[in-house]
């Protein structure tokens, strides 16, 4: 991989960071204010939303580190080097973490009582969309377990087969 599409996916990696931080300190407090604003009962679920979408920007920000990683070792040709593994391990962590924040998320939409202005739809479609959200962030956790394991073996075959060369 090319030294400048490397670094212009890191690039990019780390204005989404960035974007991740400035959502955690100024996005999320204040559309929460705001919310709050203008339906007044949502006071009582303030605080829980909030940490549950900054603690869930914090893992895709892990996510965001550990593919930069990887992404640096694509670009120096060391990938099927045991270091790539480290990098692994801290996506499959990020993706479980955020998965357990939807995981968390659901459960707390499912039992808490959260008012709604209308009909309770939006807590409805916050119910299915958390639930659907931490299916898929299982299911890509066990996809990059795969790929981890497969990066083991790569990594095993390419020793081996330098210790006969």
């Amino acid at each position: 991989m090319s030294r400048v599409v490397v670094f212009f996916l890191q690039a990019l990696l780390a204005v989404a960071v960035l974007g991740g931080l400035f959502a955690q300190v100024v996005v999320i407090p204040g559309t929460a204010e705001g919310e709050v604003e203008l339906f007044p009962p949502y006071e009582s679920v303030r605080l829980p939303f909030v940490v549950f979408a900054i603690v869930f920007i914090a893992c895709l920000q892990v996510l965001a580190v550990a593919l930069g990683g990887m992404l640096q070792r694509a670009g120096e040709g060391t990938v099927f080097e045991s270091g790539a593994l480290l990098w692994t391990n801290i996506a499959i962590g990020a993706i479980a973490g955020g998965g357990i924040v939807l995981g968390s998320l659901f459960v707390y939409v499912t039992f808490a009582d959260i008012p709604s202005p209308a009909d309770g739809m939006e807590v409805l479609g916050l119910w299915m969309g958390s639930a659907v959200g931490t299916i898929a962030a299982i299911g890509v956790a066990l996809l990059v377990v795969i790929g981890r394991q497969w990066l083991g073996r790569a990594i095993a075959q390419r020793a081996e087969l330098e210790q006969v060369v």
